[in-house]
């Protein structure tokens, strides 16, 4: 008569264990935090066939210690060993001088797994390779390797030495230092391309705590759009459009500014970075296009380095500025407002269509005074990078034919959508640094 009851409460206890187990994995998958480092990895020469047509690769070695910020040495076997720990992504980057032949691809091999095979250019090289690291992370004593994928009989590529590098991207649920890439910090390209962002907007209050900067905005209201626009001296100057669209009337004046590629270059060149190419270049030759194209934008910030270029085209050509994430600048899951659950998605800073700016510059020109001056339809803004805006709490349809989706951030800042399904077209440039 008694037994009954012994069997009831040991299954409410099995029931109940098997619950706060639940429970636990869920608060541990909760507290897991995302970090990245950086690995030098040595490498260069030719892959493909040498002059005896013998087979040639590149074997990497990547380091095997890197530093946090507050100097804490840590190995990669003691950073594999933490609790939870699970390596969420790895990018390969790389130069190459030259490439001789057709149809060739390549891939970063640990044993018998390897990375999506891949075309390369002369210049820098951008890939995915989370599958094959994940495995050498998994067995210290693998080896990776760049070997040739011969569709037909190409000669090979010769890559830079010392130009590889991995960057890893981990999550664990202990409580570990920042690593230098886990925050933004105070350098050139910040402090270029934020300052043209208009006076009292949050990314560049939280900039300025983050990496410990004083950055001054160029102008209050920010930098405005102006086809062809690509220099300083004329920022606010008065001109008529050297080219009439649906919204630039030949009729009208415009203030000037900078467009997507001035800013870019404006900002490189005062970073001391080589001016790069053209977009519909950058399009043609397809670097990083298909680890872009191939992964959902919440994985992209694990390829990604601030300063990166992402061109796409979607109508027209259009080119931005990787910056990190909003986890990156400091932001919390409170400070992000409706936009909590993008924490880890791209930010981009470019300059582009924007709503606002044409509010603001409106007011502006009614201030001024000036008479037949139509305000910007856009200017420099940071954008975070999604699939589609669909999702987007707000939206908005403009009188000159482009639609805004955006999220409400904790201040009441706009952060608009950039999305990608109207793009046809989009690929990778990294600088040479």
């Amino acid at each position: 008569m008694n037994h009954m009851p012994k069997r009831g409460n040991a299954r409410f206890a099995l029931l109940f264990a098997a619950v706060l187990l639940l429970a636990l994995f869920a608060a541990g998958s909760a507290l897991a935090q995302r970090h990245t480092v950086m690995l030098d990895c040595g490498g260069g020469g030719l892959v493909g066939k040498d002059d005896l047509d013998r087979i040639a690769s590149v074997r990497l070695e990547p380091g095997e210690q890197v530093s946090a910020q507050d100097g804490t040495p840590w190995t990669l076997e003691s950073l594999r060993q933490l609790p939870d720990f699970r390596l969420e992504g790895a990018a390969l980057r790389f130069s190459v001088s030259f490439v001789s032949g057709e149809d060739l691809r390549y891939t970063l091999n640990c044993g018998t797994v390897r990375s999506r095979p891949q075309q390369v250019h002369a210049g820098r090289n951008l890939w995915d390779v989370t599958e094959p690291v994940n495995v050498w992370m998994e067995n210290p004593g693998a080896t990776l390797y760049v070997l040739p994928v011969f569709a037909q009989y190409p000669w090979g590529m010769r890559t830079e030495k010392d130009s590889f590098c991995l960057q890893l991207t981990f999550s664990t649920s202990a409580e570990l230092p920042d690593f230098p890439m886990d925050k933004v910090r105070y350098g050139g390209l910040y402090e270029n391309s934020l300052s043209m962002l208009e006076k009292g907007n949050p990314f560049v209050s939280w900039y300025d705590d983050t990496a410990d900067s004083l950055m001054e905005v160029s102008l209050p209201l920010g930098v405005p759009y102006y086809y062809a626009g690509g220099t300083e001296d004329k920022f606010l100057r008065r001109f008529f459009p050297s080219t009439t669209t649906r919204y630039y009337l030949d009729s009208h004046m415009y203030l000037c500014g900078l467009d997507c590629v001035g800013m870019t270059h404006l900002v490189y060149e005062k970073c001391g970075l080589e001016r790069h190419p053209s977009i519909s270049d950058i399009l043609r030759y397809g670097i990083g296009h298909d680890l872009l194209v191939n992964n959902d934008p919440s994985r992209w910030s694990m390829f990604l380095k601030p300063g990166d270029l992402i061109g796409v085209k979607h109508g027209t050509f259009h080119i931005m500025m990787y910056l990190g994430t909003m986890r990156q600048f400091g932001i919390t899951e409170s400070a992000a407002g409706e936009a909590a659950e993008l924490l880890d998605y791209p930010l981009v800073i470019h300059c582009g269509g924007n709503p606002f700016y044409y509010d603001r510059y409106e007011e502006y020109i009614r201030e001024q005074g000036y008479k037949n001056t139509y305000p910007p339809d856009g200017g420099v803004t940071v954008s975070v990078i999604r699939a589609t805006d669909k999702d987007a709490p707000h939206s908005r349809d403009t009188s000159w034919g482009k639609h805004f989706g955006w999220y409400l951030m904790q201040d009441g800042q706009p952060l608009l959508v950039f999305r990608l399904d109207d793009c046809t077209d989009m690929a990778w440039y990294g600088p040479e640094r």
